[in-house]
């Protein structure tokens, strides 16, 4: 029910340009409006339902949008949870990725990943896949396994979800949305 509260969220929500890229204002990715717990733990519920994620003995999630999500779903597996964070924490075993997606390019750092590590990968969404496909080419490299990801919602205009597809993962979705105009389209998956 939850879910269907967001869905409806997310059609009203607020579309900011920053240059080439249409960022929505929503409450999973901004807490605009607030975040209602209810709506957190059924995604994070819809999620598990659809994600082979038994498998798994560790989350991944980047900083700081799905951190949330992750966290949710740690408490509900009992898997433990890495952020990979934007601040370097200088490890022995710290991964720096770089990254490039709609609307920035950065750098992150993984600690905490060894070979042979299966991987669960959360996040909001999916626009670009910039953020997710250098975090899974960090992850291979390492000699460790994505088993599985998901995210709330794909922005479909932007072909991430395409890319990751060429890289053989078919992430598990919640909702699809296309931006139509000033018109926020959403449908469930």
């Amino acid at each position: 029910m939850s879910l269907k509260l967001f869905k409806k969220q997310l059609e009203n929500s607020k579309i900011i340009q920053r240059g080439d890229y249409r960022y929505i204002i929503n409450a999973i990715c901004e807490q605009d409006p607030p975040l209602e717990p209810s709506i957190l733990e059924d995604c994070a519920n819809k999620l598990l339902e659809r994600m082979t994620w038994q498998g798994a003995n560790k989350i991944l999630t980047p900083e700081a949008m799905g951190i949330h999500i992750a966290t949710t779903i740690s408490l509900k597996t009992s898997l433990p949870m890495i952020i990979a964070t934007h601040r370097r924490k200088f490890t022995m075993d710290e991964i720096p990725v770089e990254y490039v997606c709609g609307y920035e390019s950065g750098k992150l750092h993984i600690n905490g990943i060894k070979e042979n590590d299966k991987i669960l990968l959360i996040d909001d969404l999916i626009s670009t896949g910039g953020t997710a496909i250098s975090l899974i080419d960090a992850i291979r490299k390492i000699g460790a396994e994505v088993v599985d990801f998901g995210v709330i919602f794909n922005k479909i205009d932007y072909g991430g979800m395409t890319a990751l597809r060429k890289m053989g993962l078919m992430p598990k979705t919640l909702l699809d949305v296309r931006l139509n105009g000033d018109i926020i389209e959403v449908s469930e998956c």
